[in-house]
This record gives structure tokens, C-alpha cells and sequence, in this order.
């Protein structure tokens, strides 16, 4: 009674077996204990367990569309800032990668859900606690208490206009009816980025510069041994008994360094810490959850402290959130609650120059190009005190007596221009109610809410000048001398600026649930209005609409449901500002049929299917584009009153609507031997009336393409399958072991894009039309001859193939001429790869316990997807030479004769035939990546209990340690990163305890 026992057994070797519905069942052995205390873990079955669904909860067995859900503790293992990266591999169906680098602060995650088929917005809608919000990136995990991902037409259609991109549903935790618990969580890490450059020595720089030098035909510029030998040695013919040779000696050193300019600037590790704490409790009228956390993320840029600059130019960012979700039972039907959640999030770097319109991207790209530019030969990054400069002052990238080769030295852009720091501030708030209306006809309930959230966005900037310097330096006398470039005052001068915008969001819902014998019925009727301002928007958005769900269940083994949204969008002209989108699914659960039940084999088995038709209206940044932009203005033309001119920037088009996606699924849940659990889905999608500018109108008509009304012409069909297992095996009441899977595949193509096909002599008349998002076109390398590399025989030959676009060298790429005409044109352009968009998604993970200790490890990757590299990070030819590993070994014909390994065409000082798309830069990102390993130990309950502690557990982990990418050329780069110049994405290794009281 009141989970008290007595039981009398006989024999130490006696087994207690725990067991209740709803709840795993427990073996312990008595021994010599004469006090036993269990806490059973639930385990809702699958009849029981519920899914939060659009607008409401279902029980799994009952769902009829494509849902998938993640265990939040095993999503708790990573260790990223960032919710949304942290779901990477986790739910079957969802991609999201790391592309925009790992730069603290602004490390956003790219999502799709199945892909993408539209040529607009991609990114799923996202409710957190069932309201539309942007801010998964922020979210503490320790706030979650479940995500849910809608992804077919049955799942979304509730949500009209803005569900065809599917929905990420995010829950956040609540208190209940027991006793207080205050859990505190503290990890800290060290971080490193995933990839980096490999050393470029002095002496390798000068030999692969004059071997690009000489390639070109070039003999101007080439390094004598003179200069080789000097930095080989460069303290080479100083007399050690000269009274100046400790002077003589650093100028040597310093005039003919070997730089690591890679780890000067960029720090190896960078610290990050995580604190956390949570109390959740309740009492029969009040139940609450609240939850603090704290974030700080280091950056890997090298800085110097504030006390030298009189400013913080380091990358970092602080978050400071904050969360309380309360219930209060006023009367035993009627229920209300509040949720709060918000954060302060401070963001600082280098001056970016916001206020002044400067992309803030922009900056670490320039950074980490800057960075790989510096010669390894270049001294610096300061000045030295006796030769002409005061020392430690900025040094401008030079080298020898050559002069100036950049504009800008990394140092400079780090250091002494100055500090940008981002201060974000947001606020989510519902005030709602519960009232279970059984007093009129058991089962029906109304839930009403309203939702006001706020963000806003402070930038203060402080911009420096500080003194450059610039050496010169004479190879013959060994003279080092400093000339100064910018004289600054070193005085800060400040910038301020702000925005906010704020979303209001209203609903109000009616549900029914009734079980009648063996039938089962539910409906749902909401209506909901959001209103929301942008960021430098005069007009706020205004969307309202209605949603619907009918639900029937026969004996627990027949479902159907029908759900239908209808929307209304202020983007629209009035008639056309209103659309309706059903859908319906059925399900059979085959397991609970007579034939199959007591089956020790196939235990649940459940078949379903879905239609629909769901909506998109991310269209653009462009608003009201059914209106008319004509202004009066500009030059003066006679015929018109006042002698004013007629400015037309678009022509409006009042038919436009949104995009509709017609949505189709079959899926196959099972389980088997009660062990193994799985799911397969197949899904095919239509997405029509796509929003686009027309581009096969002829010149002709009068009027720039950008002005001409745009139109719902666009086309693109994605399909695709799933497949999701999970094996479980409680061995005993020590030991278990758990194994789970998820493999997606989706493949787009553009249907209509409005394109003019090129002319019968091109080998694709189309460039989009018929292919991918994000096809890439170029040249494909004929490696069948001479290796895909040109060789001076092959250039000799009169009746040899020419390039329009350059005259190729030895060792130059062979391209493949496919009209074929005997020249290598625009014509011969081929699609290279499968797209920008991930084709292939999974992840897998391996889960052990034993007493106290457990052990996760869990792999994600992506594959099927194509980027072109090219320019600065890629190419050899920035700057006075910038080489990667790849350059080391590339195209000389001494090479090519020995039959040595090439992997990279002949160097070069300027752009030549290489440096185009081609299938060489056009790269495969397919990748691998063990993204966590984590090792815990959880101390026994009896070294706690004295001490009022009811758990502690250790554990050290890793993200992102290794990852494996086979067809990916440039191994300095992250192939995860859509751009070479990015922030690089990192990797952690973390130690911390959770602690329970």
C-alpha cells in the first residue's frame, strides 16, 4: 500500500519480481537485504503510447499518417549549441546539416523534410508547444519533452498554406502531481575544427611556386637557391663571434621565416560550457517545470586580450535562457496555464560593420581566406622593435622585396579593426486554458490560447585604426626595413543600432473523443489567427484560418481520419486569398486480427495509407506582389503632366496563389519477436504552382524580364522511401542492448521552370528542366586518356580537340567533347552529380548498459549531393600561390612519366582551362561522420541516499570526432560546408555530471 510491501521468502538466491502496466518489469535478487526499494521505469505500450500530433495527441497505434518521433535522451548526448544540428541522422526523413560553418552564434542548421520540391522557402514550419516560432536553434534540449515530425499530407494538411514543407513539432516539459526534483546538469568542452590545412612549410611553398611559375612558362618571378638556401638556413654565414649576431640573428630569423600562418591566427581548442538546472513538481492544484541554462561557446580565432586593444575582438557567444511552464487546476474540469520561455544570447567578433551594410558573413570568410592567402614565408604578424618600427605593431602581408600582395592582413581584420557585439533578446509567452466539457456529453473538451512573443536586436560596434606597418626586405644585403602605411589614432569610435519585431498568435479549439463498444470516434475543430511584424516590415503578416480532423477506430484494427485546413494569407489578392486542403488515411492493424494474435512472431503489424493535398507560402522575401509597383519619377518626359517619368519596378498579378503540393504515402509498421520494431514508407509528391518569374517571354514584348507579373507555373515531383529499425534486448535487470536505424531517400526534379531550350547543337537543351534542384553543370574529364590529363604528343596533334575558353598546357584537364564538333564549348556542358540536395540521409546508433555503466555511439551521414569548389580554398592561384594538400602531388610531367600518384592538374599562376565546373571541382560531399560517443557512469543509489542525493552520473563524450568522406577531393575542407571560405564546423570532447535531488 502506498508502494510499501512486506513479502517473506526463503534462501538468499530468492528473486522479487516487480511487474505493472504500463511499466518495464524488474528482477532483483534478495541476497542478504532485508530492505529493497525499486523505481520502475515506464514503458507505455504500443496501444498506449501517444504522439503529439497537429493540434493535439494520438495514440500511436492509432495513426493512419507519417510521424516519426526522437528520443530525447539520446538527442541530449550531443553536445552542439544548437537544437537543430544536434537532430542531425535522429528522425528518419529529416536532413539537417551544418552548411553556414560553426561560427558561434550563427552555427544554423539547413533542414528538409524528404527533400525538397519547391524552388522556394524549404525549410519545415516549426511550432514549439503548438505555436509557429523560429527559434529551435536555441533551445536548451534540457527544456524537451518531445519532438514529433509530420511529414505526409494526413499529418500536415491541418496547417494549409504553411504545411507542404512538413512540420517539426517541439514540446516542451511540465510538472506533475509528485514530489519537487531539482536536477543540475555541467558539461564542458573542448573544441577543434572538423578539418583543417595541413603545415605548408617554407620550402614547400617555394618549390610548388616555381613549379606553377614554370608550368606557365614564366621565369620572372622564380626563386633562386639563394633564396631556398636562406630560408633552409637562415642563420647561414653569420659569425656567432659578431657582436651584433644576436641582432643580425633574430632579423635572419625574422626575415626568412617558416610561418604556420594557419596556427598563428586560428586556435587549436576553444572551451565551451554547458550548466544547466531544472526543478519539476506539483501538487493536486499546481504543477510547474522551470528550467535555467547557461551556454558559453569560444570561438577559435587567435586574439589578443582586451587590455591590449581597449576592446574584446574575440569570437564567442553567451546564452542565457530561462523557461516556466505551470499548470493550475482551478476546478477538477477547468485547467489553466502559463509558459514562459526566453533567452539573452551575446554574440561578439571581429568588426563586421552591420551598421555600415556589410554582410556579416562575409567577415569569417574573409578571415579564413586571408588566412590561407599568407605565405608561410611572410614574417609577422607584428613588427620588431630596432629596425625602424616600434615593435608589435600591425604588419601588412609582404614578402622579400616583392611588395605589397594583399590589401589586408588577417591579423588586421582580427585584431585592429575593431569589435562587433550582438546582444539578441527573445520572449515566447502562452496564456491558455483547458475545460473538459463532460457535463454536456462525455469526451468533449475546449483549449483555448494566446500567444505573444517578442524578439529584438541590439548591435554595438566599435571600429579602431591602428598603426601598419609594412617590411621590406633585401635578399642580397640581408637589410630589414619598415615603411608605415596607415597612420591611425587609436581612438574607438561607436555605433549603435536596433530592431525587434513581435508575433501574436491566437487559438481556439473544440475537440470530442468518445469510445462507444468496440467503436472509437474523435473530432477536432480549430481556428487560429497569426499576426506577425518583420524585421523592417511596414506592413505586419497576417495569416487566419480554420483546420479540421475526423477520426474513427473499429475494435482497435480498422483507423480512417480525415483532415482538412483552410487558410487565408494578406499576401494575396481578396479573391484568391482563401484555399482548402484535405486529406485522408486509413490503417489496419493486421497484429490485432484473430489470425495473427498470440502470434510469437509477428507481434504488431499495422498498414496505412494517405492523400492529400497541403500547401507553401514561402514565397520570397517580396510582399503583395499581386499589386501593381508603378511610382511617378525620375526624368522628365514631355508627354506626361509636370514633365515626370513613369517608374515601373512590376506588374502585378491578382491570380496568384500559393504553391500546392498533392501528397501520397503507404507505410508498414511492425514488430517482431517483441524485439524488433520497425517502419517502411514510400511517398510520392506533386508540387504545382510554383511561384516564378517568367523567363520565355522574348525581348521583344517591351519589358525587362523583372518587371513582367510573376506566375504559379512551377512544377517539381519528389518521391522517395524510408525504412526505420530498432532492436531492443533487456538481457536482465543489469544489461541491456539496443541497436537503432533510419535510411532515407528522396530524389526531386524540376518538371516546369519556364526555360527557353538551347538550340539541337547543344547535347542538354535544358539546363533545369527535367533535372534535380541544384543540378550542376560542367565538363566532364576524359580520364580514359593519358589519365584525363593533356600531355605535350597529345597537344601536338594537329587533329586534336580545342577549347573556346583557353588554350590548355601539359597537364592540363582533358575534357569530353560530347556534341561531338572538335571543340570543347558551352555546348558540351553535361549534368555533373545529383544535385545540392541530399539525396541520401541515415543514421544509426548502438546503445549499452550494464549495471552502471552505459555506452552510446551513433553515426550519421549524407550522401547523393554535389557542390562546386572553386576560387579561394580550392584553387592554387590566389594571392602569390595558396596550396592544400592536393597541390602537392599534382600534374608534372616527370610524375605522370614515373607513373606516380596525380591528384590535382598542372599548378598555375592564373586562371587557365582547369579553373571552370568541371566533374573535378564539382564534388560528391557524401559523407560519414561518428557523430557521438558517449561513456557513462551512474554511482549506486546506496553511496547517495545519505547524503539526500537520488543520482549522479559522470560521463565523458565526443561529437563529430571522425568523419569519412572517400569521394571528397578536398581533404582540408569539411565536405558538410557548402562553402570553402566558411567558419569550419567543429568538434568536442566533453566531460560533465548530471546530478538528481
Amino acid at each position: 500500500q502506498n508502494g510499501k510491501y512486506a513479502v517473506t521468502v526463503s534462501g538468499r538466491e530468492a528473486v522479487l519480481v516487480f511487474s505493472f502496466v504500463g511499466y518495464a518489469t524488474q528482477e532483483v535478487t534478495v541476497n542478504d537485504r532485508t530492505d529493497i526499494s525499486v523505481t520502475l521505469e515506464e514503458t507505455a505500450t504500443e496501444i498506449e503510447e501517444v504522439v503529439v500530433v497537429g493540434y493535439g495527441i494520438q495514440k500511436k497505434v492509432s495513426l493512419t499518417g507519417a510521424i516519426s518521433t526522437v528520443n530525447v535522451e539520446e538527442m541530449k548526448v550531443s553536445s552542439s549549441a544548437s537544437l537543430a544540428n544536434a537532430l542531425a541522422g535522429r528522425i528518419t526523413g529529416l536532413t539537417s546539416y551544418q552548411s553556414s560553418g560553426g561560427q558561434p552564434g550563427r552555427d544554423d542548421a539547413t533542414m528538409y523534410l524528404r527533400g525538397a520540391a519547391t524552388l522556394n522557402g524549404t525549410s519545415p514550419l516549426i511550432l514549439i508547444d503548438g505555436v509557429p516560432r523560429d527559434n529551435i536553434r536555441t533551445i536548451d534540449p534540457n527544456e524537451v519533452e518531445a519532438i514529433s515530425v509530420l511529414k505526409d499530407a494526413s499529418a500536415t494538411a491541418v496547417f494549409g498554406v504553411r504545411g507542404a514543407n512538413g512540420v517539426i513539432m517541439i514540446t516542451t516539459k511540465r510538472g506533475k502531481e509528485e514530489k519537487t526534483t531539482l536536477n543540475i546538469n555541467v558539461t564542458h568542452s573542448y573544441q577543434a575544427l572538423t578539418r583543417e590545412p595541413s603545415r605548408l612549410h617554407s620550402l614547400d611553398y617555394l618549390r610548388l611556386r616555381n613549379e606553377a611559375l614554370t608550368n606557365d612558362g614564366m621565369t620572372t618571378g622564380l626563386f633562386p637557391q639563394i633564396v631556398f638556401d636562406k630560408f633552409e638556413d637562415p642563420l647561414r654565414g653569420l659569425d656567432p663571434s659578431d657582436p651584433e649576431y644576436e641582432k643580425k640573428a633574430v632579423a635572419r630569423r625574422y626575415m626568412y621565416p617558416d610561418n604556420d600562418w594557419y596556427r598563428i591566427l586560428i586556435a587549436r581548442w576553444a572551451p565551451q560550457t554547458v550548466v544547466n538546472a531544472n526543478l519539476t513538481g506539483g501538487t493536486e492544484k499546481l504543477s510547474y517545470f522551470m528550467n535555467v541554462g547557461y551556454i558559453h561557446q569560444g570561438g577559435n580565432l587567435n586574439t589578443e586580450p582586451e587590455s591590449v586593444l581597449g576592446y574584446d575582438s574575440e569570437v564567442k557567444m553567451d546564452r542565457y535562457s530561462f523557461r516556466s511552464n505551470m499548470d493550475y487546476k482551478i476546478t477538477p474540469s477547468f485547467t489553466a496555464f502559463l509558459n514562459l520561455g526566453t533567452y539573452i544570447e551575446k554574440v561578439n567578433m571581429p568588426l563586421v560593420g552591420t551598421l555600415y551594410g556589410w554582410d556579416q558573413g562575409y567577415l569569417m570568410r574573409d578571415i579564413f581566406a586571408q588566412t590561407q592567402i599568407m605565405l608561410p614565408i611572410t614574417p609577422g604578424p607584428t613588427t620588431i622593435a630596432g629596425f625602424g618600427a616600434p615593435a608589435g605593431k600591425a604588419l601588412d602581408p609582404s614578402y622579400l622585396s616583392a611588395g605589397q600582395y594583399m590589401d589586408r592582413s588577417p591579423y588586421k581584420l582580427i585584431n585592429n579593426r575593431g569589435c562587433t557585439q550582438e546582444t539578441r533578446a527573445n520572449l515566447n509567452s502562452s496564456l491558455g486554458i483547458n475545460w473538459d466539457m463532460g457535463f454536456i456529453t462525455e469526451g468533449l473538451s475546449l483549449k483555448g490560447m494566446l500567444s505573444y512573443d517578442s524578439n529584438a536586436t541590439s548591435i554595438l560596434e566599435k571600429s579602431a585604426s591602428h598603426d601598419e606597418w609594412k617590411a621590406f626586405i633585401s635578399v642580397d644585403t640581408d637589410e630589414l626595413t619598415f615603411a608605415n602605411i596607415l597612420v591611425g589614432t587609436d581612438a574607438l569610435a561607436w555605433g549603435k543600432g536596433s530592431s525587434s519585431r513581435y508575433s501574436i498568435n491566437a487559438q481556439l479549439t473544440l475537440a470530442y473523443s468518445r469510445k462507444f463498444g468496440r467503436h472509437e470516434t474523435g473530432a477536432m475543430i480549430v481556428t487560429q489567427r497569426d499576426y506577425w511584424e518583420s524585421v523592417g516590415a511596414d506592413i505586419p503578416y497576417n495569416v487566419v484560418g480554420l483546420a479540421s480532423r475526423l477520426l474513427y477506430n473499429y475494435d482497435e484494427r480498422y483507423f480512417a481520419e480525415f483532415n482538412f485546413g483552410y487558410n487565408g494569407s494578406e499576401q494575396f489578392a481578396p479573391d484568391n486569398r482563401f484555399g482548402a486542403f484535405p486529406a485522408a488515411s486509413a490503417g489496419w492493424v493486421v497484429s490485432n486480427e484473430s489470425f495473427l494474435k498470440d502470434n510469437d512472431i509477428v507481434t504488431f503489424l499495422k498498414l496505412r495509407a494517405s492523400a492529400g493535398k497541403v500547401g507553401n507560402d514561402k514565397l520570397g522575401g517580396d510582399r503583395f506582389l499581386y499589386i501593381d509597383n508603378i511610382t511617378v519619377g525620375g526624368g522628365a518626359v514631355s508627354s506626361l503632366a509636370a514633365g515626370a517619368g513613369i517608374n515601373e519596378s512590376l506588374l502585378g498579378n491578382p491570380t496568384l496563389q500559393w504553391e500546392v503540393a498533392q501528397k501520397y504515402n503507404i507505410g508498414v509498421d511492425f514488430q517482431l519477436l517483441k524485439e524488433l520494431t520497425g517502419s517502411v514508407e514510400w511517398f510520392h509528391e506533386y508540387r504545382s504552382q510554383i511561384l516564378m518569374k517568367r523567363r520565355s517571354p522574348p525581348v521583344f514584348q517591351g519589358l525587362p524580364l523583372d518587371v513582367i507579373p510573376r506566375v504559379n507555373m512551377g512544377e517539381v515531383k519528389n518521391q522517395g522511401y524510408e525504412i526505420e529499425l530498432t532492436y531492443h534486448k533487456q538481457f536482465s535487470n543489469d544489461l541491456f542492448f539496443a541497436v537503432k536505424g533510419n535510411y532515407a531517400y528522396n530524389r526531386n526534379r524540376r518538371m516546369n521552370v519556364d526555360e527557353v531550350p538551347r538550340d539541337e547543337s547543344y547535347k542538354y537543351r535544358t539546363r533545369e528542366t527535367g533535372f534535380p534542384i541544384g543540378q550542376n553543370f560542367g565538363y566532364a574529364i576524359n580520364w580514359e586518356q593519358d589519365g584525363g590529363y593533356w600531355t605535350a604528343e597529345a597537344l601536338a596533334d594537329p587533329d586534336r580537340i580545342r577549347y573556346d575558353f583557353g588554350e590548355p598546357r601539359p597537364g592540363d584537364f582533358v575534357y569530353v567533347d560530347n556534341t561531338p564538333d572538335g571543340i570543347i564549348n558551352d555546348k558540351d556542358m553535361m549534368p555533373i552529380g545529383y544535385g545540392s540536395v541530399p539525396r541520401i540521409n541515415w543514421g544509426a546508433s548502438l546503445n549499452i548498459g550494464y549495471k552502471g555503466i552505459d555506452l552510446y555511439v551513433f553515426f550519421q551521414g549524407l550522401s547523393r549531393y554535389n557542390q562546386i569548389y572553386s576560387a579561394l580554398g580550392t584553387y592554387e592561384i590566389a594571392g602569390r600561390g595558396t596550396y592544400f594538400d592536393y597541390h602537392r602531388t599534382a600534374w608534372t610531367e616527370e610524375r605522370w612519366r614515373n607513373g606516380e600518384e596525380i591528384t590535382y592538374p598542372a599548378l598555375s599562376t592564373k586562371l587557365t582551362t582547369n579553373h571552370t565546373a568541371n566533374s573535378f571541382f564539382i564534388q560528391d560531399r557524401s559523407f560519414t561522420r561518428l557523430k557521438n560517443v558517449e561513456l557513462g557512469y551512474t554511482l549506486p543509489q546506496k553511496w547517495l541516499s545519505e547524503v539526500g542525493i537520488s543520482k549522479v552520473r559522470l560521463f565523458a563524450s565526443g561529437q563529430n570526432i571522425f568523419t569519412w568522406s572517400r569521394k571528397f577531393r578536398s581533404s582540408h575542407l569539411d565536405p558538410e560546408g557548402d562553402q570553402s571560405l566558411n567558419y569550419p564546423n567543429t568538434k568536442m570532447f566533453n566531460f560533465g555530471a548530471s546530478i538528481a535531488f
